[in-house]
């Protein structure tokens, strides 16, 4: 028998009722995120042997050896009809396995399908710097970051590297050359992959996650050698991006991280997925923060807390705050004002302003008394 057979309409259910994931738990029924609530599929309980012999299937050796050794693996893959990606993580529960699988767009998809600001495309045709996109577990992060590649892939001549783990979407050859390296079957691990690299004459370098002190000192010196590095992290905010870099380093290492930080930065984006009125369909929300020479100087003074009224006075220059996004879902009759208000940032003015009561700071000062 065939496993992925038994599974395939499982996945195509999936894609049928637009949901999100699935989840696969011995001795239950499959069940799938549809929005924001877990529904019951119409399919019999999954037993352990058959999501073992799933896993058989879709697993290299390498990741059957690493969910035996840290009880948990990341892995991608392509089944159902028109070869539908996906990405799943397996790890063990009460001595059983459970799986969740994510949906993939099916072809990489465009900055309209997206909805990604306009802003992005100028940034992916960039030579040079460091372009961090940020979110949380499942906010479309990587989906985002493989649309740009996708663009600079049809608009322009360059040789690109991924480095991820695992790779989830698959790229043909346009105008550009990309080579797609998976950890565990085309590199040992990130380290080894980011060690050899440079060597490999790549003119933008892909790494799937920022994850260490290690990985940013490799962004860092690759910007300034005229790289363009693009990554993803796990932060809610673009001030927390600097949170989460200074927190890889020692105090005695963070000014000079800053500084250096300050003349290679092109664009930090944070994105959120929203739950539509239908209760079914995701809507992203961005927060967008470009390397302009403002941007920069604040920086340089560690003003961190400034470069929100910064966003808001930058819209001109395609900068903006995720509460102005958010707010313009929900102006647009897209999102609820329940969901709005559980997304935005700073609730209390958020509601304020959805009253009409709203308060001018588009021109406070940022610098200076």
């Amino acid at each position: 028998m065939n496993v992925l057979s038994v599974f395939n309409p499982i996945f195509e259910k999936l894609v049928e009722i637009k949901g999100q994931e699935i989840f696969l738990k011995a001795g239950t029924i499959p069940r799938a995120r549809v929005g924001g609530e877990l529904v019951i599929l119409p399919f019999e309980k999954t037993d352990q042997a058959l999501i073992v012999s799933f896993l058989d299937a879709i697993l290299n050796q390498v990741q059957k050896d690493s969910l035996q050794k840290y009880r948990s693996v990341d892995f991608a893959f392509s089944a159902s009809k028109n070869d539908q990606r996906f990405r799943g993580n397996a790890f063990f529960q009460n001595g059983f396995y459970s799986v969740v699988i994510r949906r993939l767009w099916r072809e990489i998809p465009s900055f309209e399908s997206l909805r990604i600001p306009q802003i992005l495309q100028k940034v992916a045709l960039e030579r040079c710097g460091v372009i961090l996109l940020g979110g949380t577990v499942g906010s479309g992060k990587t989906t985002t970051i493989n649309a740009m590649l996708n663009y600079m892939n049809e608009h322009t001549k360059r040789h690109i590297i991924t480095i991820e783990d695992p790779v989830e979407y698959v790229h043909e050859d346009h105008n550009s050359v990309i080579n797609q390296r998976e950890i565990g079957q085309d590199a040992i691990d990130y380290r080894s992959a980011l060690r050899y690299v440079v060597r490999q004459s790549p003119d933008v370098i892909m790494i799937g996650e920022m994850r260490d002190a290690e990985t940013f000192n490799f962004a860092l010196s690759a910007s300034e050698v005229g790289r363009l590095v693009i990554s993803s992290i796990h932060v809610k905010s673009v001030t927390q991006i600097f949170d989460r870099i200074l927190s890889f380093f020692g105090r005695e290492h963070r000014d000079a991280i800053v500084n250096h930080l300050s003349y290679h930065l092109t664009c930090f984006v944070v994105q959120r997925l929203l739950v539509k009125k239908d209760g079914r369909t995701l809507v992203p929300a961005f927060e967008v923060m470009v390397g302009t020479s403002l941007i920069k100087q604040l920086i340089r003074e560690k003003n961190f807390e400034k470069i929100p009224q910064a966003l808001q006075n930058g819209s001109h220059e395609g900068m903006q705050t995720m509460d102005k996004a958010i707010f313009d879902l929900w102006k647009n009759g897209e999102i609820s004002s329940e969901e709005a208000l559980s997304a935005c940032d700073h609730p209390i003015e958020f509601e304020r302003q959805m009253k009409g009561i709203h308060v001018d700071g588009h021109n406070a000062s940022i610098l200076g008394g």
